[in-house]
């Protein structure tokens, strides 16, 4: 990906002001509302606002208006949008329904590093225990991906593995009912090690609640132990 023109940038970030709501409930949180609208004489760029409608995007802090779409950035902190037709490294690409979002750290600008953040501010509904979503990371501990509540960070825990994905959880029975940000940050590592993609989908508010570590360690074992005496059996 190129560093992109300013001209460009203020066209979609104008365009992304007007597309403003007033905020209420979240919306397209399996990034099935993407329009591809793009960005004219400047491929491969598409407006963020109509991409990722009802998110913000911000790259070191600055609102982004530009995404890709069925490409990903090589080495810049961006945004893209990705579907069935999208072949990505080592198995990245679309997780579910028609559309992936895709967010990295990176360069930004002349000899700088930044942050991706997707951000969306909603109610969260009464009633709700936990935040689930599925994201693949790519050899990215937890410590170059995180995700928050009005800046608060979440503990998350790996629930169960796709095949190009891991469901994870967090307990965020403490904001039901309320109005938050809900973030979800690709961090430029310092050290640097690399950029940090991230493929991101299917983000549900959910009435369960979150099983602790120990209760998932020992229903593992019960499935192991079931399936010991299974075979044992057989013999």
């Amino acid at each position: 990906m190129k560093i992109r023109d300013s001209s460009i940038l203020l066209v979609a970030f104008v365009c992304t002001a007007i597309s403003v709501r007033a905020q209420g409930n979240f919306q397209n949180l399996g990034f099935e509302s993407s329009t591809l609208v793009p960005v004219p004489g400047a491929p491969p760029f598409y407006y963020f606002a109509q991409a990722f409608p009802g998110w913000t995007g911000y790259i070191g802090g600055v609102q982004d208006g530009l995404v890709t779409y069925d490409s990903v950035p090589m080495s810049t902190a961006g945004f893209a949008i990705v579907d069935s037709g999208f072949i990505g490294p080592s198995g990245g690409g679309l997780i579910d329904g028609h559309f992936t979002a895709f967010l990295m750290s990176g360069a930004a600008g002349v000899g700088g590093q930044a942050d991706a953040k997707l951000e969306q501010i909603g109610l969260i509904p009464a009633g709700t225990q936990s935040l689930l979503f599925k994201a693949r990371l790519f050899s990215a501990p937890l410590d170059y991906f995180g995700v928050s509540l009005d800046g608060q960070a979440l503990s998350l825990t790996p629930l169960q593995s796709g095949p190009n994905y891991t469901l994870y959880g967090a307990d965020i029975h403490a904001w039901a009912g309320q109005t938050a940000a809900l973030a979800f940050t690709s961090f430029y590592p310092h050290p640097q090690v690399g950029q940090i993609p991230v493929y991101l989908d299917a983000i549900e508010f959910s009435p369960q609640s979150i099983p602790e570590p120990s209760v998932l360690g020992l229903s593992a074992l019960g499935a192991l132990l079931l399936g010991w005496r299974i075979l044992g059996g057989r013999r």
